[in-house]
């Protein structure tokens, strides 16, 4: 293989394998992704068991197979699929506690750009979307329930 191929195959690896690993990032972790008027928002609905249910019912529907049974990230959808980067793992307290209500609640609406997350805000009625936090704020045991 002559010098130029050389340079050339090299040149492209090193142009791609940055791309590969931004990919695999959690892009919701970039400072400036969510959009302020997010960043604070409140769960207008209260913490309660028919919330809860609702939100338990409305995860089974359209989260599950993607995010797991137990919340992991790893149903069956991204484990088959061998998706990239695999769906939140909402028993992370780590990343949970650094997630307000607001930016869960933009995510599930508009979707999470580079990821196979898609919108719901066109399928899920905003009450829906709420119940549906306050569910997955149940996978993170320990996480204050208020925030």
């Amino acid at each position: 293989m002559n010098l130029l191929k050389k340079v050339l195959i090299v040149s492209v690896i090193m142009l791609v394998f940055p791309l590969i690993s931004i990919a695999e990032d959690d892009p919701t972790m970039a400072p400036g992704y969510y959009p302020q008027e997010y960043m604070n928002m409140k769960n207008p609905l209260q913490f309660n068991l028919s919330t809860i249910r609702e939100g338990r019912t409305l995860y089974t529907g359209h989260c599950e197979v993607c995010h797991g049974i137990h919340g992991d990230g790893k149903g069956n959808a991204a484990v088959i699929g061998k998706y990239k980067p695999m769906p939140r793992n909402f028993t992370d307290t780590t990343v949970m506690s650094k997630k307000s209500d607001g930016m869960l609640f933009y995510s599930v609406s508009k979707g999470v750009h580079g990821t196979r997350m898609f919108a719901r805000e066109e399928i899920m009625k905003p009450d829906q979307r709420w119940s549906v936090i306050h569910y997955l704020r149940t996978f993170s045991k320990g996480e204050d329930k208020k925030n």
